[in-house]
């Protein structure tokens, strides 16, 4: 019988490689789920994104932050998924609730600014970005190209010019 966490290496190596059907199969056969639950969340988020089943990663990263609430994968992913689903005001709630666990998570600040940018919210968006890049330079150069913050953008562009 293959151990549990030799399983959870085979599937986040085939998760590397992009092998999601043989992951899949890898985490499929897992029986010893309970005491490896979290490290079995995280392996099952890795795959739900890479084969785009958001509902399922939704589920499996609302799971680990209420498990381990001050680790920032569950919180990023649970507000990923929404927002891939169009639910941006749910995603927007989940990042601003995992900031409160982790308030130094770069990551969550910045898709916290690009959730309120938008939804129009472009003032909060604004510090929201300046926070993560404060937290995490490299923010500043991911931000120029990420479309979720162009309502941000245009503000800025029409204050400049006013």
């Amino acid at each position: 019988m293959i151990r549990t966490e030799t399983r959870l290496q085979y599937a986040n190596g085939y998760l590397d490689l992009g092998m999601t059907k043989e992951a899949a199969q890898e985490l499929d056969s897992i029986e010893d789920k309970e005491n490896f639950l979290n490290e079995y969340l995280s392996s099952h988020i890795r795959l739900h994104l890479g084969t785009r089943k958001w509902k399922r990663m939704e589920q499996a990263s609302k799971r680990l932050a209420e498990l381990e609430p001050k680790n920032p994968y569950g919180w990023v992913n649970w507000a990923y998924a929404l927002r891939e689903r169009n639910q941006i005001k749910e995603a927007m709630s989940v990042a601003e609730t995992g900031l409160e666990f982790v308030p130094e998570e770069a990551v969550l600040w910045f898709n916290f600014a690009c959730y309120s940018s938008l939804l129009g919210e472009v003032e909060d968006a604004s510090q929201r970005l300046d926070e993560a890049v404060r937290l995490d330079k490299a923010f500043e150069a991911e931000a120029v190209d990420d479309a979720d913050l162009d309502n941000l953008w245009q503000w800025i562009r029409s204050k400049e010019n006013a």
